[in-house]
């Protein structure tokens, strides 16, 4: 939606093509920025989960609070 507006609004002015090419690169990265923090807040999310699973629920998928504890204490941005 972002980009069916940021267009429009450009349609309405003379730009150049630098310019037009600069606010695709600008609107390029907004949207990479926008994917990666998704991504970290998910991240997070899926590690406070992990975190309150039974040691029962814990066996069933093949892990142990080892595993667990490896995995929650990553920082969001890390795999």
């Amino acid at each position: 939606m972002t980009t069916l507006r940021l267009h429009h609004i450009l349609d309405n002015f003379d730009i150049s093509g630098a310019m037009y090419s600069l606010v695709l690169k600008i609107e390029s990265t907004a949207k990479a920025v926008d994917a990666t923090i998704a991504t970290w807040i998910t991240r997070t999310e899926d590690r406070r989960q992990l975190a309150r699973l039974s040691d029962h629920m814990l066996n069933d998928i093949g892990l142990n609070r080892i595993d667990i504890a490896n995995e929650i204490n990553k920082p969001f941005w890390q795999r």
